[in-house]
């Protein structure tokens, strides 16, 4: 009927892994060594508390994670939940065994549960025990190999802060632009309006210009023209100086009629050389007209210049904002990158000194072990002859214990079969309570979404 009540037993196996298992005098050794001083019974048959003292303190020696760094963000949960009281401990308790697993898998260790803590078996806890204690020194052996990439995670966070050091000195600068710009809006406002007046008269002048430029040609036809015509009354003013000297060597037969030709042809000449003075006027202000023309014509190509190079610095200075926020958000992702960095290399930093003080301590318990030790020798030779002679007292305590032992069994087992009933309903209230107390741990883990394994 016990059969029937009690519970298959499982053998659990160690699973394959990339470091050696340590025996138990191995692990209490390095445990002493890291100042944690524990007794054989403690590896060799964990209880639940002497796990979670273990856990606590290689948390501490090896992770830099305290009872403080736990309470901070338990504090922060339990002010956004409702029953305080009721989770406190299982909050406690869960946020605890997750810095345990995380320990766990950096180590290797990728089984690790919950029942590691509440109900640890001997085998896995040597097992969990031995991949952290040999992580821990692996990571003590290559401590050397280590300080290098340190050295450039703290030389990369000097250069991302030299990087945030020049963003703020060019956003500076940028703000001080922008201050002047508002300043001297005004001012290009007014640039701007006295620009648009000089373009609409410069328009106003290319067209007037245009016109100038018609009526020159115009006029310099209607001058060649006159000019044509000047000489060919020039001519006519030779042909006619030349007859009328022939026709005054000759006798003067009609002198009335000859001096009225003359007359004529005088006032001809006359009005001839007037138009052709007022021609050379026109001509002369038509020059002067041309020469401003010309100037107004290059004050117009200095300005539409000027306003080309105005339309690339605007350019250059959209240019300079896109590449402002492309080096803003590259110096906000280098910001998320170097913090990062910064944390790690906190928990380098931590990791380090957590070494160099394992190492002092473990250099102090080893002169302390060699002084035990030596002492102890002399102790063991000293008792060794006294235990040589108990032995034989001891040998009859023995057989005499042998004795009594085996009426004993014969006393158990006949108290057994007599009190079966019993025993069957005490183991059978017991899974009861045990299935009650996983059931209430499920349901606690449910209520604060937090995945928990080894249930």
């Amino acid at each position: 009927m016990m059969n029937s009540v009690r519970r298959p037993i499982t053998t659990t196996k160690t699973p394959q892994t990339g470091f050696p298992v340590l025996t138990n005098v191995e692990i209490v050794n390095i445990l002493a060594a890291l100042d944690l001083h524990v007794q054989m019974d403690d590896v060799a048959k964990p209880t639940t508390q002497s796990a979670q003292m273990i856990f606590t303190a290689l948390l501490d020696q090896l992770m830099g994670a305290n009872v403080d760094m736990i309470e901070g963000p338990k504090g922060t949960l339990m002010s956004m939940m409702e029953y305080k009281e009721l989770y406190s401990e299982a909050l406690q308790f869960t946020m605890f065994y997750r810095h345990c697993r995380e320990m766990a898998t950096v180590c290797g260790i990728h089984n690790f549960g919950i029942s590691d803590l509440t109900r640890p078996d001997p085998m896995r806890f040597r097992h969990h025990l031995s991949g952290v204690l040999n992580f821990a020194k692996y990571m003590e052996d290559k401590e050397q190999k280590f300080a290098e990439p340190a050295q450039r995670l703290r030389d990369q966070f000097e250069q991302t802060e030299r990087m945030k050091d020049q963003l703020i000195r060019v956003e500076n600068t940028i703000e001080e632009i922008s201050i002047r710009n508002v300043q001297d809006r005004p001012l290009t406002e007014e640039a701007k309006k006295r620009n648009e007046a000089v373009r609409a008269e410069l328009l106003n002048l290319r067209s007037e210009q245009v016109q100038l430029s018609h009526t020159v040609e115009s006029l310099k036809s209607e001058r060649q023209q006159v000019m044509e015509l000047a000489a060919s009354k020039n001519n006519e003013q030779t042909v006619l100086s030349q007859n009328t000297a022939l026709a005054r060597s000759r006798l003067v037969q009609s002198p009335d009629r000859i001096k009225r030709h003359i007359s004529e042809m005088s006032s001809t000449v006359s009005a001839e050389k007037a138009s052709l003075a007022s021609i050379q006027r026109k001509t002369h202000d038509l020059s002067s007209r041309l020469e401003i023309i010309g100037t107004l014509e290059s004050d117009l190509k200095g300005l539409i210049e000027m306003e080309r190079k105005v339309e690339q610095q605007k350019s250059k200075v959209e240019e300079m904002k896109r590449n402002l926020m492309k080096l803003r958000g590259g110096c906000e992702g280098k910001q998320i990158e170097a913090d990062g960095l910064k944390a790690r290399l906190d928990q380098l930093d931590r990791q380090w000194t957590n070494a160099k003080d394992k190492f002092s301590r473990q250099q102090v318990a080893l002169s302390e072990m060699r002084e035990r030790s030596k002492t102890r020798m002399e102790g063991l030779g000293t008792t060794y002859e006294q235990q040589k002679k108990e032995r034989a007292v001891w040998e009859k305590t023995i057989q005499r214990l042998k004795a009594d032992q085996k009426a004993l069994d014969l006393e158990m087992q006949a108290f057994t079969q007599t009190h079966e009933t019993e025993i069957n309903d005490l183991l059978a209230h017991y899974w009861e309570m045990r299935r009650q107390a996983e059931a209430y741990m499920k349901t606690v883990n449910g209520n604060l979404n937090l995945e928990v394994a080894g249930l």
